[in-house]
């Protein structure tokens, strides 16, 4: 008879909080070919929040190597940053399209596929990059800013990997899944509860298919980076200047660009990485939320209440 509290499951969680930290998958079954062989046979990827940031930068990117794209973003303010990426995918010897629709739309994600369908024999890549954000102190944020954060960042792209994944899943050879979070789903920061559990269940997401695909396929990759270059403010809701501030005067102050992380997104890629944490502050402050749970939360909290 199985003692009580012994069960399989409960002991795999057991055991899995004594694990080594680490932020790279074990298995590595060979390099993720991305550079193009033959121009008949291009790879293919899907890449939302594309119209910038690194949307953008992955699909130039991939556009240089030879890859066919569709490029995802919101319709109407993003038209002709997604028609201006196009042309230049173009230019740099990718071909593209660009495809207008929110991430919370199970139509548009269900139009896209049929399409691709169509048109492509295989889809290698799926990248899920769309988001927005919102801060605001628990009790003090409104319903519509949760509903609007957890809706575009979690059911987006939970919505993305419910339509590609079986065509990932069947693909002959090596197929991968890119989802973007963000540390602050690792940390869950003050005044940032609805973005950093929006992202915590992308997070969440991400290992759940891993652990669901047979042999492998297709790969995961969850990015959990830090401030980065990008137009991610412009998508945000501020409940207070200092909030504001306080986000502007990081982003003004990060070294890492939208391109350079795309080039680490890649690389991540091609050696079947699954967790890739960007920048310094964010890998340490990964370690010490492992290792130290509730230090790390205080000490999340003493620097905010002297923000404030």
């Amino acid at each position: 008879m199985e003692a009580a509290g012994s069960s399989p499951v409960t002991l795999a969680f057991l055991f899995a909080q004594f694990l080594p930290v680490s932020i790279q998958s074990p298995p590595r079954p060979g390099r993720f070919p991305l550079r193009v062989r033959s121009l008949v046979s291009r790879p293919a990827a899907v890449i939302t929040g594309a119209a910038s940031g690194l949307g953008r930068a992955l699909a130039i990117r991939l556009a240089e190597a030879g890859w066919r794209l569709a490029v995802v973003d919101l319709p109407g303010a993003t038209e002709a940053m997604l028609s201006d990426l196009v042309t230049t995918c173009r230019q740099r010897g990718g071909d593209a399209f660009s495809a207008g629709f929110d991430v919370r739309d199970a139509v548009g994600w269900q139009s896209l596929h049929d399409r691709l369908r169509a048109d492509w024999t295989t889809l290698d890549l799926v990248v899920n990059s769309a988001g927005v954000g919102a801060t605001g102190e628990v009790g003090r944020l409104p319903e519509s800013q949760w509903r609007r954060v957890i809706d575009t960042n979690l059911l987006g792209t939970a919505l993305g990997c419910e339509t590609f994944l079986p065509w990932l899943r069947s693909h002959p050879g090596r197929s991968h899944l890119v989802n973007v979070a963000s540390i602050a789903g690792v940390l869950a920061l003050p005044s940032m509860a609805a973005y950093s559990a929006s992202k915590a269940g992308v997070i969440a997401l991400s290992e759940s298919i891993a652990a669901e695909s047979r042999r492998g396929r297709p790969g995961v990759t969850v990015v959990c980076p830090g401030f980065f270059r990008s137009g991610l403010l412009g998508s945000w809701h501020f409940s207070s200047e200092v909030e504001s501030r306080e986000a502007q005067r990081r982003m003004a102050a990060t070294a890492l660009s939208s391109e350079r992380l795309a080039r680490r997104v890649l690389r991540a890629v091609e050696w079947n990485e699954r967790y890739l944490v960007v920048g310094p502050q964010a890998r340490w402050l990964w370690r010490l939320k492992r290792l130290a749970p509730r230090l790390t939360t205080g000490l999340v909290g003493a620097v905010y209440r002297r923000l404030r």
